[in-house]
């Protein structure tokens, strides 16, 4: 068969059997072409004697929308979906999926939704997170540009970056690099770390009067940006050579507290103020938290963390939100660490435990499961690589923060998450030619995380969270005796 097509050794040939060949009508359209089918079902059109049909992988390698797909059909012919309805016809159908191999070289591969799938359980002698984190490694490494910037977007149904930027997921992205540099002892990963810290700092820091500094963008200076940064130098072994911008970034995270809120959240423009509190309180207290727990000149007091987390608290509680949970999880047991104050343990346990029951298992397609997505509170947002992968950076946390106080049987509920977390992050990620068969520059997406399973947009904070959680995996928190 590859032979035919002209398939020689080394070369993959996709193939898809038809199979399930379904009628549509029109008002059902959403239903048999739901977002999460994608990769799985093809679609036909035929409308006045012209006809496509779009293969399950054809979406999946243009990144392609149902309904997109079915418009862009309607106006290459002139046409109206209420043409269609009324003259054309409209069939969705799924597909066997297969990789042949080229030059009779070995068996052929049974594809699900484009890729082999991830088994709920890794084989004796796998190691999913150093397996993730060595591949995430090696896709900044590749992708760090000579002046130290690495793509914030890439997709590879285009081969192209996105023009638009977030100095706070660029942050994550040089933290989490700086910390496998260090796990892994590699030079080259420190190096490429430190050329990464610069050139973040050299475009967005900026000293904005008042000893204080922050991290500007064209949409204003956030706290969060701040935190961030100021704790990617904290962390860094080059942290000497960026001491001034710390000492300027931690007093403007100071500047930021708050009587009432626990933190402000935006420097600048005030009208702003207020917005993604959940997130960005988190990482300031997350940031104080390691300041304290690492002796640093600029920490604060553990009374002043104390204060900010009571006063985080009692905010959450009122309204729950489980982008709060991860930063305020790892805050928490950063603090336990320093002080042993088991406030701090008992709120990470209850936040980790509220935010258990949003990953997702028992009946999604296997590719699905370990996400993390309530379908019935849509504005917590869509199941995305970066939440899986901030949710288990807390989960890790909260594992081994159970383990030091002696719960044995909520660590092991805490490490069942981690483990289905790892598989879906696993899942998500470009491990070899198999999952990037139809990427023309393999090398911009290899070791990388597409977004969903049915989205292949690569985005550096999901690459950057999975990076993270899978290194607080394999190094946990440690805890001094008694």
């Amino acid at each position: 068969m590859p032979e035919r097509v002209g398939a020689g050794q080394g070369d993959l040939v996709e193939v898809c059997v038809v199979d399930r060949v379904r009628p549509v009508a029109p008002d059902k359209f959403s239903r048999a072409f739901r977002q999460r089918d994608r990769g799985l079902v093809g679609m036909e059109v035929a409308l006045r004697g012209k006809r496509v049909r779009l293969a399950p992988t054809h979406m999946l390698a243009s990144n392609l929308r149902f309904d997109r797909a079915r418009d862009s059909f309607l106006e290459k012919s002139g046409a109206t979906v209420d043409d269609l309805a009324a003259d054309g016809r409209l069939l969705s159908f799924s597909a066997r999926q297969y990789l042949l191999p080229g030059g009779g070289e070995g068996a052929r591969l049974r594809l699900f939704r484009g890729g082999p799938v991830i088994a709920p359980m890794p084989s004796a002698g796998e190691d999913r997170a150093g397996d993730l984190a060595d591949g995430i490694g090696q896709w900044m490494v590749d992708n760090l540009s000579a002046e130290g910037a690495l793509p914030y977007k890439y997709w590879p149904s285009q081969g192209a970056e996105s023009p638009s930027d977030n100095a706070i997921r660029q942050f994550l992205a040089t933290r989490s690099l700086a910390q496998l540099g260090e796990l892994r002892g590699s030079a080259d990963m420190r190096e490429a770390a430190r050329r990464n810290l610069r050139f973040n700092l050299n475009r967005y820091f900026q000293d904005i009067g008042g000893g204080r500094g922050a991290i500007v963008e064209e949409t204003g200076a956030k706290l969060g940006a701040a935190a961030l940064a100021a704790l990617t130098i904290l962390e860094s072994p080059a942290r000497q050579e960026f001491l001034p911008a710390l000492t300027k970034l931690a007093a403007g995270v100071a500047s930021l507290a708050d009587h009432e809120h626990g933190f402000r959240t935006f420097f600048f423009p005030p009208e702003r103020d207020g917005a993604n509190w959940n997130f960005y309180s988190g990482e300031a207290l997350l940031f104080w938290a390691e300041a304290l727990r690492r002796g640093a000149d600029c920490a604060p007091s553990l009374e002043q963390c104390a204060d900010v987390f009571a006063r985080c608290r009692a905010r959450h509680c009122e309204a729950r939100n489980p982008a709060f949970v991860p930063w305020h999880t790892q805050a928490c047991t950063s603090l336990f660490a320093h002080s042993g104050r088991l406030e701090f343990v008992d709120f990470a346990f209850e936040i980790s435990d509220w935010l258990l029951p949003m990953q997702q298992w028992d009946g999604l397609p296997t590719d699905l499961r370990g996400r993390f997505y309530n379908p019935k509170r849509p504005e917590f947002g869509p199941p995305h690589a970066s939440s899986t992968g901030v949710y288990l950076e807390g989960f890790a946390d909260a594992a081994a923060l159970a383990r030091a106080v002696g719960d044995h049987a909520r660590a092991s509920t805490y490490d069942r998450a981690i483990r289905r977390g790892l598989r879906s992050l696993r899942q998500l990620q470009f491990r070899d030619e198999r999952d990037a068969f139809y990427v023309s520059r393999k090398k911009r997406v290899m070791g990388a995380l597409r977004t969903e399973v049915y989205d292949n947009a690569v985005r550096v904070d999901s690459a950057a969270h999975a990076l993270t959680a899978a290194i607080k995996i394999m190094r946990p928190m440690e805890f001094a005796a008694g």
